[in-house]
């Protein structure tokens, strides 16, 4: 099966493939799954991030973004109660 990464290039994801100190090889087999595994993490992610975004609570536009620039504040974990 031919996958080509949307979201993630393969030369740099392979650098994170490591633990203590040891590269972990994946088989010729594993690698497209391994890249839409992570494809789709990416896009959750995203989905994520402008879900975090603020949105209108009145009106006609309710639910509609506020803005549509993700700040650093939107990064910041939230303490959890």
């Amino acid at each position: 099966m031919e996958y080509k990464p949307k979201y993630v290039r393969s030369s740099i994801v392979k650098e994170l493939f490591t633990y203590e100190g040891t590269k972990i090889r994946m088989s010729s087999e594993a690698k497209p799954l391994v890249f839409q595994y992570l494809d789709k993490k990416v896009e959750e992610a995203v989905k994520d991030l402008i879900a975090k975004l603020p949105t209108k609570s009145k009106g006609d536009h309710k639910g509609e973004l506020k803005r549509i620039t993700i700040l650093p504040e939107d990064l910041e974990q939230k303490p959890q109660q």
